[in-house]
């Protein structure tokens, strides 16, 4: 198995699997099930899990420990390590994750000039995202389904910048006010159910029906928030809660606080430093560059104010604003598309010198190409071609003698030859004039 979301959403170690049981013939609750389960899909799963049987074996060895307690030890131990195998590569998903997002972002921001807004935001608390959506209750996480890593749905960005977008209105008064609401409205859109105001459904725009006058209910939103994906190593960690005092919280007696132990329950979640890049684009409703800038100023106080995910009150889901990680990227895009753009008048370039020099070829003589050949040579080739002339073809023997006449380097070795290696001249000059070619020099 090495696809972090189906871990998550479709093999989960349940607390009663694999099903034993006691010496009492009970079936043997597995504590550790949640947890482990995390384990499986958070950075560095195999070490994880690995010291969790090291640690039950440990256990196990004791001097004092009750023969049952140490078969429990010893199973828990086979558990773990056997989770310990589920592996993945997921440096190198985090490598591809992370250049799709780049270039996605570079293809976006081409797409829509100037309708579109990009914000990084990196996470200064560690994020639980979707943590309602789990077969284990109260610890999901959104995953990707392809790379198995975090991302944070499109969904949950607009909801975090809505509520900003809330907020600032309830602190303005007047026209300002009034001003504000419609520019929320177009941003987001709103239907009738926003403005209900029922004993069991309260529309969160309720108090704010007086400001629409004759105006429909119902209005598209302009802006599109796009899901967030990791720009960086958005590593996955095991986090946990204490539920110190169900029975008080139950039962309301003071007694039963002095009674209770914690009670740790564990979660996903994302690490702090993970960058995200968060992607917003004008719809197509309107093309009014001011609901967008409306919309990134939202959301960049929902981020760095108000927090994303769930726990936000206590201090996760917080970012901190990075343009400087933006500029880089656009920077790196720079450089990628100049170097794409050099890269391919270098290959139009070699292609038209190398059609123009095919051309040239196919207007040249045999002969021609046969001397150009010879050029090629060098010195040492060349005099063994002179002393072999005789058994070449025709046309490259009178390409040869040719160029000992025209071509002044080959004319000056040809003199050294008559001079010094008569048995390279001689046959070379009876071979000239058997073909009837004019005086060498």
């Amino acid at each position: 198995m090495e696809n972090r979301s189906l871990l998550l959403d479709k093999f989960v170690f349940h607390k009663h699997w694999p099903i034993a049981q006691d010496e009492q013939g009970r079936e043997i609750k597995w504590d550790e099930a949640s947890r482990w389960s995390f384990m499986r899909i958070a950075d560095g799963a195999s070490a994880l899990l690995s010291r969790e049987a090291d640690e039950r074996r440990r256990k196990a060895g004791g001097r004092n420990v009750e023969p049952k307690n140490r078969d429990r030890y010893l199973a828990e131990a086979e558990m773990a390590s056997g989770l310990s195998r589920v592996k993945w590569d997921d440096r190198e998903l985090t490598t591809l994750r992370s250049r799709h997002t780049r270039r996605f972002i570079a293809l976006f921001r081409q797409a829509h000039p100037e309708n579109s807004s990009v914000i990084v935001g990196q996470l200064e608390g560690r994020l639980a995202i979707n943590l309602a959506d789990s077969l284990v209750p109260n610890a999901g996480i959104c995953l990707d389904r392809l790379f198995g890593l975090p991302f944070i749905p499109g969904s949950a960005v607009k909801g975090v910048c809505r509520h900003a977008a809330l907020q600032e209105i309830k602190e303005t008064t007047g026209e300002q006010q009034a001003a504000l609401f419609e520019t929320f409205r177009s941003v987001f859109g709103t239907a009738d159910s926003d403005y209900k105001h029922e004993a069991k459904h309260q529309g969160d725009l309720h108090p704010f029906r007086h400001l629409l006058g004759d105006r429909s209910l119902d209005l598209k939103g302009a802006v599109s928030f796009l899901p967030a994906y990791p720009l960086n190593e958005a590593r996955m960690v095991v986090d946990l809660t204490n539920v110190h005092t169900p029975e008080y919280y139950r039962s309301g007696r003071m007694e039963d606080l002095s009674k209770e132990n914690p009670q740790p329950n564990s979660f996903p979640a994302v690490e702090v430093g993970a960058q995200f890049a968060f992607c917003l684009v004008l719809s197509g409703v309107s093309t009014d560059s001011h609901l967008l800038k409306h919309a990134q100023r939202w959301l960049e106080s929902a981020l760095t104010v108000r927090g994303l995910g769930a726990k936000t009150a206590a201090g996760y889901g917080w970012f901190s604003l990075r343009p400087d990680v933006l500029a880089d990227i656009e920077a790196l895009e720079l450089k990628e598309r100049t170097a794409s753009e050099a890269a391919a008048r270098a290959s139009a370039e070699e292609a038209a010198r190398r059609q123009a020099e095919a051309e040239r070829q196919a207007s040249l003589s045999p002969e021609d190409l046969a001397a150009e050949t010879l050029l090629r040579l060098t010195d040492e080739q060349f005099a063994l071609f002179g002393k072999e002339l005789g058994s070449k073809p025709e046309i490259e023997q009178k390409a040869f003698i040719r160029l000992l006449s025209s071509h002044k380097e080959k004319r000056e070795r040809w003199k050294t030859w008559k001079k010094k290696k008569p048995e390279i001249a001689q046959p070379i000059e009876s071979l000239r004039s058997k073909l009837n070619l004019p005086p060498l020099p």
